[in-house]
């Protein structure tokens, strides 16, 4: 049986029977925690802004369209990973550095450079592949629709959309559920890592190019034994794809040139993972605990996430 957390008998006034959980237990009670309340607050500001509008007798989509509502969608999630990241570090008294923030040897920050460029363009490429599969059943991927970035809006959407979700969820992925999950072993960890980091983001056309993220994320976070490269590698993906959205950079990059970029990207992405796999052993670690308490406890939230992953692959079917 696994051992409840080392703390316990110091926390149990405030944590009660949560803390009298497995560590793995509760890393699974974090995943469901995060999702059941990104759920319930969306619902809640869905239900509150149709109200509203209701009442004023203005249109829901034409709303939809300014910046104060794209802002407060974003900023909504990154509210209810705050709500979990405080409450797991008040409830267990654990400092940043026992859940992930820890120096770490340069070199993992450019080996995350190398990733987060190989990943982004010819990861991109595969992910188009399989859009393009499930289009052959009639699915239209949804349009990502940013504020405005317009003058000195970029900064803004730079830290609702890449700042803080680089933090707050590598926070929640590879720091506290990590943690809690290291001795299923490595390869187990980075599978589930990408498993749980895809159905969590509920979006078809995302689901293979999340899947590696989450796994290699991972991967980093092992090697280096810290989080901060994954936040790096996190904020540099969605940043650069903000700047696209303003600059046009990789849109408007021709074919050839997109061509040859995709290719150096892959032997970039290749070349580092095939390092870090066979060469760096650095955490690695075998099977030594069994994966069972963590998905019962992770499975109201996979089943919640798959659920809204089959409602947004039927919505984008039906459209």
């Amino acid at each position: 049986m696994e051992p409840a957390n080392k703390n316990n008998s110091q926390n149990n006034g405030r944590g009660g029977w949560l803390l009298m959980q497995p560590r793995k237990a509760v890393s699974g009670y974090i995943y469901s925690a995060a999702i059941v309340l990104m759920l319930v607050m969306s619902l809640l500001f869905s239900f509150t802004i149709t109200a509203i509008l209701s009442a004023a007798g203005t249109d829901l989509e034409t709303i939809q369209e300014t910046d104060w509502y794209k802002y407060l969608s974003y900023g909504l999630y990154q509210a209810a990973y705050i709500v979990i990241v405080l409450a797991f570090t008040f409830l267990y008294k654990q400092k940043p550095r026992e859940y992930g923030y820890r120096k770490t040897h340069w070199k993992y920050f450019v080996f995350a450079a190398l990733l987060a460029f190989g990943l982004l363009f010819s990861l991109n490429w595969v992910n188009g592949m399989f859009v393009r599969l499930l289009s052959l059943i009639g699915y239209n991927a949804p349009e990502s629709s940013l504020p405005s970035l317009a003058g000195g809006g970029i900064a803004g959407v730079l830290v609702v959309v890449a700042l803080l979700p680089a933090f707050l969820e590598e926070t929640i992925f590879r720091g506290i559920i990590l943690d809690g999950i290291k001795d299923v072993g490595t390869v187990a960890a980075c599978l589930l890592g990408g498993l749980l980091f895809s159905i969590f983001h509920q979006s078809p056309a995302q689901t293979v190019y999340q899947f590696i993220c989450g796994a290699v994320f991972t991967l980093v976070t092992i090697r280096a034994d810290s989080v901060w490269p994954a936040i790096f590698m996190h904020f540099a993906n969605n940043a650069v794809i903000i700047f696209d959205a303003k600059y046009g950079f990789i849109t408007n990059m021709s074919g050839g040139a997109y061509i040859a970029v995709c290719i150096v990207s892959a032997a970039a992405l290749l070349g580092t993972l095939a390092y870090l796999i066979f060469f760096d052993k650095r955490g690695n670690r075998k099977k030594e605990g069994a994966i069972r308490p963590f998905i019962l406890s992770a499975l109201v939230g996979i089943v919640a996430a798959g659920v809204m992953w089959i409602a947004a692959l039927i919505s984008g079917i039906t459209g």
